[in-house]
């Protein structure tokens, strides 16, 4: 037994019941009136029940036909939107993305050039605005956000977790040695109004007890203190990635080699259910994801 009726039969059907006529139905789809009868015929047999009663004043819909009617409205429209959605398949797409402010200053902005090489037609919407709820979160197609967990309302992927370093500017060696952490500033992160402990369990997984982690300058984003150590203002301990330029281009010198996994990283969130996109822009968006995730395990390798 074939799942579906006849294409035809269905055209013919979807046609009547628009019209409530067999012979506007029939001028709409170009065929007589006598046609459009016998798919209606056809229908009703393979369906087993009557999809209309014949009424002089016109067409009057069977509760099958109701259920029939509704369904093929809502499977034409479904077609429509695909057909759109092809079409529009070549013109450019624009996401709107949303990440911490100091992830988007010097981690994705120079690496911005490589996602347009790829896709030229994706146009980026990015801001680095504070989000505390789902409600903030649904105003934009994406987000990377820095957690300890996975986002319990949204679709959440681990881009990378932090890598702790030490640094410092190159000021502040004394003959090849160098700063005494145990004399200079600490250069500190702020979350809100506490500070991240990422001195302490730096300083903890150094065995360097006898080091005060509490005194020291606290800054609102991470940013802020690498610019501080690159002017000279103290020792910061730092996500690795983001201060790869400035240790390149010797404006920052690592303290040691050591390196610590943070308790925290970078995820990439969905905070709208795919329902809500249509499948283009879906794709869109998954194209985005892809890129960050590739490029983050390039960087930590």
């Amino acid at each position: 037994m074939k799942l579906l009726p006849p294409l035809n039969a269905l055209r013919a059907f979807e046609a009547a019941a628009r019209t409530t006529s067999f012979t506007k139905a029939g001028d709409l789809l170009h065929v007589t009136q006598g046609a459009i009868s016998r798919q209606i015929k056809q229908l009703e047999e393979w369906l087993g029940k009557p999809v209309f009663i014949r009424h002089p004043q016109g067409l009057i819909l069977t509760p099958a036909g109701s259920v029939l009617a509704k369904s093929i409205e809502q499977a034409f429209g479904n077609l429509t939107n695909a057909v759109t959605q092809i079409q529009n398949l070549g013109a450019r797409q624009r996401i709107s993305v949303n990440v911490p402010e100091t992830f988007a200053s010097r981690w994705l902005a120079p690496r911005l050039r490589g996602f347009h090489s790829r896709h030229p037609d994706i146009d980026l919407s990015i801001t680095t605005n504070a989000v505390a709820s789902l409600r903030e979160a649904r105003q934009y197609d994406c987000l990377v956000m820095y957690l300890a967990e996975p986002w319990s309302p949204c679709d959440c992927r681990l881009l990378r977790q932090e890598q702790h370093i030490a640094v410092a500017s190159p000021e502040l060696w004394s003959d090849g040695r160098s700063p005494n952490l145990a004399k200079v500033t600490l250069l500190h992160i702020l979350a809100g109004a506490k500070r991240l402990p990422v001195w302490e369990n730096w300083l903890a997984s150094k065995g360097l007890r006898q080091v005060d982690a509490r005194p020291g300058i606290a800054f609102s984003t991470m940013d802020q203190a690498i610019n501080a150590a690159v002017s000279g203002a103290g020792v910061a301990v730092v996500d690795a990635p983001m201060v790869e330029r400035d240790l390149h281009e010797h404006r920052l010198r690592r303290l040691d080699e050591h390196e610590l996994t943070g308790p925290q990283g970078y995820w990439f969130v969905e905070p709208r259910e795919r329902g809500v996109q249509d499948a283009a822009h879906s794709a869109v968006v998954a194209l985005f994801q892809a890129w960050l995730l590739g490029v983050s395990r390039v960087t930590h390798a």
